[in-house]
């Protein structure tokens, strides 16, 4: 369920982002820009048998070129802000891929025990160190907008906490 060394590939938007997922252990890293042919390389044209995708837009549609048969997309967010858009069932039929959701948010309303369930394997994963943690950036709430910018700017990584408050701690 979780990254681990020696656990796939993994694609990212910046240099900074690359070296952050390399730490984690990952099989490959490739840059979003020509991931795709990068990624039909590294497998020697066989694919990849299940991409996680939180991007959506390009990044997206270039996934669905790189599964092997049976393999499958699984969309948790669109970061990209790509807006929808849709897939060929003919192309996916055809090559035997698939694509899957995940939105948090609706497993929350329709099964509040499932999110029970995988929030305690996360914290279990966590606890036990299978899982990296990485601590959230603090910023002041004085420099709301230039943590604003950066966001936009996808020049940030994990999380960051706006410090309301002035404690200087999560």
């Amino acid at each position: 369920m979780f990254p681990r060394r020696g656990a796939g590939l993994r694609h990212g938007g910046s240099p900074e982002k690359a070296e952050l997922a390399a730490a984690l252990g990952y099989d490959a890293l490739f840059a979003r820009d020509g991931f795709a042919d990068a990624v039909r390389e590294a497998t020697a044209g066989r694919g990849v048998d299940l991409v996680l995708d939180p991007v959506g837009g390009p990044v997206r549609r270039a996934s669905l070129e790189v599964l092997a048969p049976f393999g499958r997309v699984v969309v948790y967010g669109d970061l990209g802000l790509h807006g929808d858009w849709t897939a060929d069932v003919w192309d996916l039929w055809k090559n035997s891929r698939s694509i899957a959701g995940y939105n948090i948010g609706d497993v929350a309303r329709r099964s509040p025990a499932t999110i029970g369930e995988h929030l305690s394997s996360a914290l279990s994963a966590l606890a036990s160190g299978v899982l990296a943690y990485d601590p959230p950036a603090m910023a002041p709430l004085a420099e709301v907008v230039e943590v604003h910018r950066s966001f936009e700017a996808g020049s940030t990584h994990g999380k960051t906490v706006l410090d309301i408050a002035g404690r200087g701690a999560v």
